[in-house]
C-alpha cells in the first residue's frame, strides 16, 4: 500500500490503535479547545477513533470529564485500552454512539468532534 497508514495496530488483549496524525495535531487542537471548552463539566467526544485525543485532552483539561464515543466496536476497544494504559481518572469508558442515530447520552456540557465528517456517511454529519 502506498502512502502513510492511518492507523497502526498493537495486538494484545485489546487492540490498541495509533494514529500518527494525532501527535501532529493534538497540541494545535488543544490551543483552540482551551478557548471554547468550559472549565468544568462533561465533554462528549464524537468519533473518538483510537482514543489518543481523549486521554491527551483529559490530561490537559483536568476539570473536565471526557466521554469518548465511536460507532466501531474495534475503536471502542482501542479507546478503552488507551484509557487503561494512561490511567486518567477523568475519562469515562467509551460508549457506542452512531451520530446518525439516537444518542445514548442525556447531557453534555460540550461536544467535540475532531475526525468524523470527512470520512463518515452524510447521515452521521447530519446527525451531528
Amino acid at each position: 500500500m502506498n502512502g502513510p497508514q492511518p492507523f497502526v495496530f498493537e495486538a494484545g488483549v485489546e487492540v490498541k490503535r495509533y494514529a500518527p496524525a494525532t501527535e501532529r495535531n493534538r497540541d494545535v487542537i488543544a490551543e483552540t479547545l482551551v478557548n471554547v471548552l468550559p472549565a468544568q463539566g462533561l465533554v462528549l467526544e464524537i468519533a473518538s477513533g483510537t482514543g489518543e485525543h481523549a486521554v491527551h485532552f483529559a490530561q490537559l483539561f483536568q476539570g473536565l470529564t471526557w466521554q469518548p464515543s465511536d460507532p466501531d466496536p474495534l475503536a471502542i476497544a482501542s479507546i478503552n485500552a488507551w484509557r487503561g494504559d494512561c490511567a486518567v481518572a477523568n475519562v469515562r469508558s467509551a460508549m457506542l454512539l452512531d451520530a446518525s442515530a439516537d444518542w445514548p447520552i442525556a447531557h453534555a456540557d460540550a461536544v467535540v468532534c475532531i475526525n468524523m465528517a470527512h470520512i463518515s456517511p452524510w447521515a452521521a454529519t447530519v446527525g451531528l
